[in-house]
């Protein structure tokens, strides 16, 4: 197996927490359109790594987030729910952490910054969707694989993003009556929004590590080769 290929790193902080980004550039000079890449709930890690280089191979600069700081990287599954709580616990950090990621796209070289768009997977998808309903203007797209939808509660204002959720029929952690509230909430403020439903497939269907369906958790080759392909096609429409 080849060995992912490190970007260059791109520091940035919030209040005392320095966070470990990492840039992959197509090959020109640009300006190339950015998009923010939000790991799961483990950190920044070679899958993410993996997923940069396609982006940058498909013309876009990729920033790979460290929304945990420090380079943090989580193994220990047993250990999710204690990773996540402070995040679902106070959105504002969350949010605050997302947007010096987002600023932080001004030291990248021949980076578009008019055109910025956002995608993340799992905890990272819901950090995508945050982006879109309070991270302001800047933010031009934003796509969810298999994220949570929970709203914010921070702002009610109008999402001018266009948002595009890929989602597993089977996942566990989004049930109907999630994504029924979050079509209310889309439509409500206004969003042009999609939400593709791939079905027979659960929750992680992106990441090929994922093999426990009795947890709800498993990959799917068939899920993540489209919802790939979907997010190629929206960011090419929107960005």
């Amino acid at each position: 197996m080849a060995v992912t290929q490190q970007g260059t790193r791109l520091d940035y902080e919030v209040g005392d927490l320095r966070c470990h980004g990492e840039y992959f550039s197509p090959e020109g000079q640009g300006p190339f359109p950015v998009i923010l890449v939000i790991h799961a709930w483990d950190g920044l890690g070679d899958e993410v790594r993996g997923k940069c280089q396609r982006l940058a191979d498909a013309g876009y600069i990729a920033l790979a987030l460290d929304v945990h700081g420090n380079g943090t990287f989580h193994t220990d599954f047993d250990t999710v729910q204690a990773v996540l709580a402070p995040y679902m616990q106070d959105r504002v950090m969350l949010l605050a952490r997302l947007v010096a990621a987002l600023d932080s796209v001004t030291m990248i070289p021949n980076a578009d910054t008019a055109r910025i768009g956002c995608m993340g997977y799992c905890f990272g998808g819901m950090c995508a969707l945050d982006l879109a309903r309070s991270g302001g203007p800047a933010i031009k797209a934003a796509v969810s694989f298999h994220g949570i939808l929970p709203p914010n509660g921070l702002e009610d204002t109008p999402i001018t993003a266009p948002v595009l959720v890929l989602n597993g029929a089977d996942d566990p952690m989004v049930p109907l009556e999630a994504i029924d509230a979050f079509q209310q909430e889309m439509t409500a403020r206004g969003a042009d929004w999609q939400l593709i439903n791939y079905g027979h497939t659960l929750h992680g269907f992106t990441r090929k590590a994922a093999n426990n369906p009795a947890g709800g958790v498993l990959y799917n080759e068939h899920a993540d080769k489209r919802s790939w392909r979907a997010m190629l096609d929206f960011f090419a429409e929107v960005l």
